[in-house]
């Protein structure tokens, strides 16, 4: 769907709703729902906040809750395809039709920041665990219900941006995709560079630009990178992308560059594709899982380790199913008010807090390696 057809139907979804909303009621039990994408170019990451919402889901069910409400919980799913028509779709129907009392997602900004305004009229709350722009939360009018299990881009930016001064680059590459994912967090990155102070070694941006997405070969961009001798390239996008981009390195002179990427590129299919030349590689990673008792239980239900917003997905789903039983009524603004007040919840990654505008209190990101062909969190030793 264009982006003029996607303008049309958000505001023609939007004079729909400015009527009356049909009331969170069902006899079936809570009525959740899980949006991602399921097929198209994110869908391992749509796949890792549906299993782990579904996982959560679950367990409620078959723990119940002890001497409370034992009724159950009911989890919709819809694939957006990471598309923007299509999340606008679905929150226009999920907040008319499907009678939830709340939403685990979307993956990327550029659909839960509009999609966002569906729930919020509706009094439904939204909580993404990968939706990563400061711009979701900070906006006044869907204050209240919007939330987020992971950080923001300008946290990234700034973490990448004091990884780079502390290992002394000075040439700095920077490329990103045509989302607004890429953009935003290839800015925040830049920017962090740029407002560094007191520093021996001023990092130099020496090259800005963006990608083609959905390439298998980037030989002519590797090409034109080795012209300005970069020290680092660093990516913000996917990580098929990156996978796709680091494999050529060496052809072209940029075998023993360091490269930095942003959360997205947080996927065992980054290494897979690169091959060898992923080896050193360092990008954003969600906070560490601290319950092997999650990792053990996710295994054996899906077959395979925990990889992107699982996690996320997982304590989202859990701290919306802890709310509603906390409310004990089908009263989606009251679920939203119990969200906000959220204080201390053990996640499987850490304890999560939220604040005034839904963010968390703690940054949610560390950095990690890749050594020996795998993922491994960089100590602050290391850094």
């Amino acid at each position: 769907m264009n982006k003029q057809l996607s303008t049309f139907f958000i505001l023609m979804c939007s004079l729909f709703l400015s009527g009356c909303f049909m009331p969170p009621q069902t006899k079936d039990g809570y009525r959740i729902a899980v949006v991602a994408p399921q097929s198209g170019p994110y869908s391992l990451l749509g796949e890792s906040i549906i299993n782990g919402a579904e996982l959560a889901v679950e367990q409620a069910n078959k723990n119940g809750e002890k001497g409370g409400d034992n009724r159950k919980i009911v989890l919709v799913k819809e694939d957006d395809g990471g598309l923007v028509g299509e999340g606008a779709f679905f929150a226009y129907r999920l907040t008319r039709t499907e009678m939830i009392l709340g939403v685990i997602g979307h993956l990327n900004s550029d659909i839960s920041i509009p999609a966002s305004e569906f729930y919020s009229r509706a009094k439904i709350p939204q909580i993404s665990p990968g939706s990563t722009s400061p711009y979701f939360t900070e906006r006044e009018g869907t204050k209240g219900y919007v939330f987020r299990t992971i950080g923001r881009d300008d946290t990234q930016g700034k973490i990448l941006a004091n990884y780079v001064i502390k290992k002394g680059f000075g040439r700095i590459a920077i490329l990103y995709n045509d989302r607004a994912y890429g953009k935003l967090l290839a800015g925040e990155f830049a920017k962090s560079l740029k407002n560094s102070v007191n520093i021996k070694i001023k990092p130099q941006i020496v090259f800005y630009g963006m990608i083609e997405v959905g390439q298998k070969d980037y030989g002519s961009l590797i090409s034109q990178l080795s012209s300005y001798k970069p020290d680092v390239v660093f990516l913000a996008g996917e990580h098929d992308d990156a996978g796709n981009l680091v494999k050529d390195f060496p052809k072209y002179g940029l075998g023993m560059i360091q490269f930095l990427g942003g959360d997205g590129i947080d996927n065992e299919d980054f290494i897979e594709i690169g091959g060898k030349n992923t080896e050193g590689a360092v990008v954003i990673s969600p906070a560490p899982i601290v319950d092997k008792e999650f990792i053990l239980e996710y295994k054996k239900h899906f077959k395979k380790e925990p990889i992107g917003y699982a996690a996320n997905s997982y304590d989202a789903a859990n701290i919306l199913i802890n709310a509603i039983r906390k409310v004990k009524i089908h009263d989606s603004e009251q679920v939203a008010k119990e969200i906000a007040s959220t204080m201390n919840f053990q996640g499987v990654s850490g304890l999560i807090s939220f604040n005034e505008i839904g963010d968390l209190t703690s940054p949610g990101f560390v950095l990690s390696k890749v050594q020996g062909g795998k993922f491994k969190v960089i100590k602050n030793d290391e850094k």
